[in-house]
């Protein structure tokens, strides 16, 4: 008799063969009857792809995928389209878990009905290696979808990251990863956890999410920090039309990322300044459009609040040393 699979954890694989074996032991130390490990090689140059058949060898547990370079929401899609279990879940190759997460998700997944669960993470330094606690949920609770996304939105115990969340695969159905733009999980976590009809917030944090040097989250700017700014564009809109409910929280999202925008470019060289002029003006317009949002919301904090509106006013740069004083 074949044993129903009861989650899929997908692991995207590009040049991580440093840090590979961390990321799949953590994955098969947990103790879950049906698991299966999609490990996505994506074209890796380096030994990734090797360490990975090897790992398929020695445990029925894990298959593996080769596939030419396409990038993180590529690797992603492909192993949506081969998971079979009834929970999914995405692990990036240079992070890892701690003991028994999974199996306490998705006991609190039954124990409630729930279609999805979000935890909490800590924040690895690649350098140091020291240990902070990131984003976690204050209490562990049932909470509706529309206030998870909330919460999500406002960077409120949660992200947008796919990756510390537990789901229901039937969410999937309909909705991939966007190929060829980076902050993926900008456009794509909040839609699927709009499709759950429960979800439960656990106030652990499981999920070490590792900072190295030269990653694509800690480049300081290129042309794909244009595309956060893109994702809540396109977010905005979608709440707008589809769930007024949550329109205060897409627009905090969307000014931090324009915000974030203007700040990272004001910050270049001259040159960088003069190539991307075209994006920082379409950045200043949106965020002068949220003026009336600046001045009235209780989200931001006075901080943020005197920033954004100087940066309106274009007057950030010249009181900047003022503002920072302290």
């Amino acid at each position: 008799m074949v044993q129903e699979k009861t989650l899929s954890v997908i692991v995207p694989v590009y040049r991580v063969e440093a840090y590979l074996r961390r990321c799949v032991d953590s994955i098969l130390a947990q103790e879950v009857p049906g698991m299966e490990v999609i490990l996505v090689d994506d074209g890796s140059p380096d030994g990734s792809g090797k360490i990975c058949d090897a790992y398929a060898q020695s445990d029925r547990r894990v298959q593996v995928i080769h596939k030419e370079n396409g990038g993180l929401s590529s690797a992603r899609n492909a192993g949506l389209d081969r998971a079979a279990g009834e929970f999914v879940t995405f692990v990036d190759s240079d992070d890892y878990l701690a003991p028994g997460a999974y199996s306490a998700m998705l006991a609190l997944a039954k124990a409630n009905d729930a279609q999805l669960v979000c935890g909490g993470r800590y924040d690895v330094d690649g350098d140091t290696g020291e240990v902070r606690l990131g984003l976690c949920p204050e209490k562990t609770e049932v909470i509706s979808p529309e206030a998870l996304v909330g919460k999500i939105f406002l960077w409120d115990g949660c992200d947008s990251s796919a990756c510390d969340k537990l789901y229901r695969r039937e969410l999937f159905e309909g909705i991939r990863f966007p190929e060829g733009r980076v902050c993926e999980d900008v456009p794509v976590t909040y839609r699927v956890v709009l499709k759950a009809e429960r979800a439960v917030f656990w106030n652990q944090p499981y999920y070490h999410y590792f900072h190295r040097g030269g990653s694509i989250s800690q480049a300081r700017f290129s042309a794909n920090t244009l595309h956060f700014s893109q994702h809540t564009q396109e977010i905005l809109a979608d709440i707008q039309q589809n769930y007024p409910n949550l329109l205060p929280q897409a627009r905090y999202l969307r000014v931090r990322s324009v915000s974030h925008l203007m700040l990272v470019l004001g910050g270049c060289d001259r040159q960088t300044r003069k190539a991307y002029a075209g994006e920082y003006r379409k950045a200043h317009w949106a965020l002068a459009r949220q003026t009336g949002f600046l001045l009235t919301s209780p989200y931001l904090q006075s901080r943020e609040r005197l920033r954004d509106l100087l940066l309106v006013l274009g007057l950030y740069r010249l009181l900047r040393p003022v503002l920072h004083r302290g």
